[in-house]
């Protein structure tokens, strides 16, 4: 038999503000005064006594349980994350202790930011296709449960009515539990019909309300919003991976480089590539953009007077980190390298992500070694004449 572990002290939060209350609970923000970390708490706390309906009651808590479960196992940027749950079953309630999300409902954030609607509906686009390939329906999705934090992420929260798909269900089990909806509801619902081309569906009517309240002069998915909404479910667009693939479509085609901008890059690829010899499998490599250009920048400064960088291991060292080998003989030219950070700089966040992937992919090309004692990430050095 498998040994019991019980964790028996127990956190100590306090009360900051109740948040708000429902009809199934009440939901209030903590602060965990160990970790110095807010948190939000739902307490299941139903509007009636169980003694008025004691069958409903039973059920409700059942499905309090079953969203914590449901959260408990998602693990995604764009959806709200489940830390805990305490079950007391002797009292007939129970707790979910989840992400405290600072910030707006997201038609509120996209009326005072219409500049980050683009970004904000594929991070939604981005939650609801984790769902869907978790097999999760939401089946409650309002404008009040998806929340923009400060930053400018959404995040997908309340599942409240959230149902796990095991297995096959008849029409019936698979209808919306909800019936207060917030806009006109897609025509299934007449056939109990509810699945994640309805998601879909809701979604659609969500940036459509957007849209129609104005400032998205600048959204670029209008074509988009508007087949997911269709009617028509033979029109409409199925499935949030659709929706995903069809946005990566028309960032590939603004991903377009001029004939410059690839010359400038092949000519700097080229002399990185001359620089080093081989790397560590150990090594790791720096993908973030600004970190890759803020280095280069350092680095320049310390020999822009100079034809040939004085030390081409510092050149690779932006890139890796870890341990390699260089070739000594090697000469990258500054000129290169400020022509390569003019570009960098110029570029868009998606460009610039491209542009440091592939310079990645050609030092992942380069020869593998295993550790042998390590270098103290500053390379080592290789005897031209001696290949190997």
């Amino acid at each position: 038999m498998a040994k019991q572990i019980e964790f028996n002290r127990p956190t100590k939060f306090t009360l900051i503000e109740e948040l708000g209350s429902g009809a199934c609970g009440k939901t209030v923000r903590l602060l965990d005064t160990d970790m110095d970390a807010e948190f939000v708490a739902k307490k299941y706390a139903p509007i009636f006594q169980e003694e008025e309906n004691s069958d409903l009651f039973d059920e409700l808590l059942n499905r309090f349980r079953d969203e914590a479960r449901i959260l408990f196992r998602l693990n995604h940027p764009n959806v709200v994350r489940v830390f805990n749950f305490y079950d007391y079953r002797e009292v007939k309630t129970a707790y979910i202790v989840m992400e405290y999300i600072e910030g707006l409902e997201v038609l509120a954030f996209l009326k005072d930011n219409p500049f980050a609607a683009d970004r904000v509906f594929e991070g939604i686009v981005d939650g609801f296709a984790h769902l869907q390939s978790e097999k999760v329906l939401h089946r409650d999705i309002r404008p009040a449960n998806i929340l923009v934090s400060d930053g400018g992420i959404p995040k997908i929260i309340d599942f409240g009515f959230g149902k796990a798909i095991v297995k096959p269900e008849s029409a019936d089990r698979l209808k919306s539990i909800s019936l207060n909806w917030w806009c006109e509801p897609p025509p299934e619902f007449s056939d109990n019909v509810y699945d994640f081309q309805t998601e879909v569906y809701f979604v659609g009517k969500l940036f459509e309300q957007a849209l129609s309240e104005g400032g998205l002069t600048e959204f670029k998915y209008r074509t988009l919003v508007g087949r997911m909404c269709d009617p028509d479910r033979d029109s409409r667009i199925e499935s949030f991976q659709t929706i995903q693939s069809e946005i990566s479509k028309g960032k590939f085609a603004e991903l377009s480089f001029s004939a410059a901008e690839i010359a400038t890059y092949r000519s700097f690829a080229s002399m990185l590539s001359e620089v080093v010899s081989s790397v560590q499998t150990d090594a790791r490599f720096e993908r973030d953009p600004e970190k890759v250009i803020l280095k280069l920048e350092e680095l320049h400064r310390k020999a822009m007077l100079e034809e040939y960088l004085p030390a081409p291991n510092r050149l690779a060292q932006v890139f890796i980190n870890g341990s390699f080998k260089y070739w000594t003989k090697s000469a990258p030219e500054v000129g290169t390298l400020r022509k390569f950070i003019d570009l960098l700089r110029g570029l868009s966040d998606e460009k610039q992500g491209v542009v440091v992937e592939n310079l990645i992919a050609r030092l992942e090309a380069c020869e593998r070694t295993e550790p042998s004692g390590g270098y103290g990430g500053y390379g080592s050095t290789m005897d031209d004449e001696i290949p190997f």
